[in-house]
């Protein structure tokens, strides 16, 4: 093998920022350099069996820089994610005991697979329409600013919000909340009680919070992605808040609340992967995240099983959707048993409402049916009477006696309350534009607004099996629309972020 010949020469302006970092090796992929320069060089072309060399570079091409542009991204990881979850809940129901009592199945396979897909085209229309390029691993000095202000705004929000609820709801101290917390069935009847005092007294400060709604969805995933560029006073201040938040729901044995901030949670971890600044670092931080992942389901599934047995035990409901299974029974007990039936009936049960609905004629619900909780805003702010145009889920249980408000039909029939079955599937298009839109921007940008909007799709995603999540609660309708508001203002460029520091944008 002849000798590897003397680099060409490179201009002294490009020399410093040319330089690798440490030496490369064939069969090593650590040698990274964050601005390339080109330099001719064809005469040291082809010197190194085995190893291709650029005729324009003065070094040797590593395999990262073999792949097509763009590949660096993961652009396709969420819809993949997504994918697995919407196409698992439904082929899970199909092995379930509510699954039998579909009269339908022809036309409940057709449209939630025709949903699905037009959701999956959407995504990938957003994808090849504008593929990233490249994506920034740090802010500028402005941006950090406003983290770190939302994130303090969205810390005290999160705190004065939920201990007024807390107090509305009659919690006393820790104790009472702890209490409630061990004894999730009790605190899942005693809620009732409270809705139908405060349906004649509402909170003037719930009320007086409403409009701000926006700052429940920054808290989160502002905290997840930026916690590295965080002061640990923020940090605090971010961690008691959303302690909060998540003893006011599990106080009132609710699941919502923690199952929204582990989605949270997991989106804001896949932006921080995605941005991280050297492989090295995205490396230990991919595994930290799949740690974190895992460590967020565990003990989100294990409190559900906790949740479900002691509801079914303290209502009677055993087996009323999915039966436990007897060999099941015999490794953990009854009561264990029938807490994990009832955590893979929770997100699969919907379908057998959804087949139910699809067979009701269309009327439309005057705009009122999507987001129930916008309806509400509707009836306090101008009289609308949500009775006069019943949804799909309301029409659906005078027909067939399925609870509207007890059990669930998937987001569908809501959005078909005003779009129709075929709108809402299209509608499904739109959300999966948007999905890839927020992810694509989150990374190119760095930009707050498309890194929550992120959160709140993938929210929206998870409890497609369920409801119209986003639409359930009157801070969640606010947020969003606010969000949506702000993303059509800023318009923001993928592939074209602002101004960062030198050495911040990783290229493809």
């Amino acid at each position: 093998m002849s000798p590897r010949p003397a680099r060409a020469a490179v201009p002294a302006r490009w020399a410093a920022r040319d330089r690798p970092t440490r030496p490369w090796h064939p069969s090593s992929d650590a040698y990274a350099v964050t601005d390339v320069r080109r330099a001719p060089a064809p005469e040291i072309a082809g010197t190194m069996p085995g190893v291709p060399w650029s005729a324009d570079r003065a070094y040797p091409i590593r395999p990262a820089d073999l792949r097509r542009p763009g590949s660096s991204i993961p652009v396709w990881l969420p819809l993949r994610l997504a994918l697995a979850w919407l196409l698992g809940t439904f082929a899970v129901f199909w092995l379930t005991e509510p699954a039998r009592r579909v009269e339908n199945p022809g036309q409940l396979c057709t449209f939630v697979l025709s949903a699905t897909a037009l959701f999956a085209m959407g995504y990938a229309a957003r994808i090849r329409r504008r593929r990233p390029l490249s994506t920034v691993t740090g802010c500028t000095a402005d941006q950090l600013r406003g983290v770190r202000q939302l994130v303090l705004a969205g810390a005290i929000y999160y705190g004065v919000l939920n201990l007024a609820r807390l107090r509305d709801f009659g919690a006393t101290g820790p104790q009472s909340v702890w209490a409630s917390i061990q004894d999730p069935a009790t605190a899942y009847a005693n809620k009732f009680d409270v809705y139908q005092q405060n349906m004649t007294s509402g909170s003037a400060l719930l009320a007086l919070l409403m409009p701000l709604g926006v700052l429940s969805t920054v808290l989160v995933p502002l905290l997840v992605v930026h916690w590295r560029e965080l002061p640990a006073w923020l940090r605090l201040a971010g961690f008691v808040g959303t302690a909060l938040h998540l003893a006011f729901y599990l106080f009132i044995g609710t699941m919502k609340g923690l199952g929204d901030v582990a989605i949270m949670v997991v989106a804001g971890l896949l932006v921080a992967v995605a941005t991280a600044r050297r492989r090295g670092r995205a490396g230990s931080r991919s595994r930290l995240a799949l740690l974190l992942v895992a460590g967020v389901c565990a003990l989100t599934a294990t409190y559900m099983v906790h949740s479900h047995a002691m509801r079914a035990a303290e209502f009677g409901s055993a087996g009323a959707l999915v039966r436990a299974s007897p060999a099941v029974e015999r490794a953990v007990g009854p009561d264990t048993a029938e807490g994990v039936a009832a955590l893979i009936g929770y997100p699969t049960h919907g379908y057998l409402g959804l087949s139910y609905n699809l067979r009701l004629p269309f009327e439309w619900s005057r705009g009122l049916g999507s987001a129930p909780a916008a309806t509400m805003l509707a009836e306090d702010a101008v009289g609308v009477d949500p009775t006069a145009h019943p949804t799909y889920p309301d029409r659906t249980e005078e027909a067939t006696g399925w609870p509207a408000r007890l059990y669930w039909a998937t987001i569908y029939p809501w959005l078909a309350s005003d779009l129709t079955f075929v709108g809402a599937a299209l509608f499904m298009g739109l959300v999966g534009w948007l999905f890839a839109s927020s992810w694509c921007a989150a990374l190119t940008t760095r930009r707050v607004v498309p890194t929550v909007i992120f959160g709140q799709v993938c929210i929206l995603i998870v409890y497609v099996p369920a409801n119209n999540q986003l639409g359930m609660a009157p801070e969640s309708v606010v947020g969003i629309v606010t969000l949506l508001a702000l993303y059509l203002i800023q318009r923001p460029t993928p592939g074209h972020p602002p101004a960062a520091p030198a050495g911040r944008t990783r290229r493809a």
